[in-house]
């Protein structure tokens, strides 16, 4: 479906006049603004390429016949995702990777070397501060999939946490490279799939490091 038969579609559903831009956003991938006169869409490039029952889904979500996204879009999302790579936008000027304690591509390389063949190509940085506050939750890391960026929490870069232990967090985002998250058929988002979870497992001190997790599970939003 070409952008001028979508976006007559959605005029003539929507019975309104349709304002339309594509971008390059890399976190959301579709928005709507619903105003009295018109409507101002926004969607990412990759919907050039859909087929016509994904833009007929997002003609049903821009006229509010379905209040969200429907699972065949989100699940179109997902898998686009995987093949987009905004990994050159990712300075080296902004990574920080040495720590007071630990030096995070020392131990990703480590890590690459001896699960993944030293095949990996992401990248690595502390994030956030040294210090939270009281009973604060923390999120320990991140995998951010379109920049092949993989982010540790600065209040890791403390003795406190056993190596072992950051080594588990840095494999744990890596294994979202290997084992991407999808929609499945009921529109429900499977981060941590089985896949996933036989693949986690493959880490070494995987049992050492979910026994420390869960003693101090009370203190950390852990992953």
């Amino acid at each position: 479906m070409s952008l001028t038969t979508f976006q007559q579609e959605v005029e003539l559903a929507a019975k309104k006049k349709v304002k339309l831009r594509i971008n390059d956003n890399r976190s959301t991938m579709v928005s709507v603004k619903w105003e009295p006169d018109i409507t101002k869409v926004s969607m990412h490039r990759m919907f050039l390429q859909a087929p016509k029952s994904i833009m007929d889904a997002l003609v049903c979500h821009i006229t509010k016949e379905n209040s969200s996204l429907a699972p065949s879009v989100k699940a179109f999302i997902e898998k686009q995702l995987q093949e987009i790579d905004y990994s050159h936008e990712v300075s080296s000027l902004k990574l920080f990777t040495e720590g007071k304690h630990y030096d995070l591509k020392a131990l990703y390389d480590e890590i690459n070397e001896e699960y993944f063949d030293g095949k990996l190509n992401l990248s690595i940085t502390w994030y956030g501060r040294l210090s939270k506050r009281k009973r604060a939750q923390v999120t320990f890391g991140l995998y951010q999939q379109t920049l092949k960026l993989v982010k540790i929490h600065r209040i890791l870069d403390n003795p406190f946490f056993p190596e072992y232990f950051v080594k588990f967090v840095i494999y744990h985002e890596m294994v979202h490279h290997v084992c991407p998250t999808y929609y499945d058929e009921k529109g429900r988002h499977q981060i941590h799939t089985r896949e996933f979870k036989k693949k986690e497992k493959e880490f070494r001190d995987f049992e050492l490091a979910q026994s420390w997790m869960k003693k101090h599970y009370d203190n950390f939003f852990i992953m």
